[in-house]
């Protein structure tokens, strides 16, 4: 592995991480009455922004950057996205919304991503 290599796959880390902080910044706001839940949704904007660029990133450098990990990483933040705008739109309890990102943060938490690794 080239120093170039190893630049990407650090871009890439720091990359998932801004990800997950406004992923958990947009499940702190739901649950935060004092806040109307829009900035929940505009948080979560901006944590799929990132995932989206993140994927995008992982599959153009994929012989570089494979790792199973990424793959279900994005796919718990989508499950996760899912059920917050669902209940969102439907006006309905969070309860999902927190088992979803629970989900997602347990994972990413064990994952090379995880913000202890830094």
């Amino acid at each position: 592995m080239n120093n170039d290599d190893l630049v990407l796959i650090e871009n890439f880390k720091s990359l998932m991480r801004r990800a997950m902080l406004f992923a958990q910044y947009s499940h702190d706001y739901v649950f935060d009455e004092k806040i109307d839940n829009s900035v929940a949704v505009a948080n979560l904007n901006v944590a799929a922004s990132k995932f989206a660029s993140a994927e995008s990133l992982y599959y153009s450098c994929i012989n570089v950057l494979e790792r199973e990990e990424a793959e279900d990483i994005f796919h718990l933040f989508d499950a996760y996205m899912q059920e917050l705008l669902n209940n969102y739109r439907d006006n309905h309890s969070h309860q999902w919304t927190d088992i979803e990102f629970q989900r997602l943060k347990e994972f990413f938490d064990s994952s090379v991503f995880a913000f202890e690794n830094d």
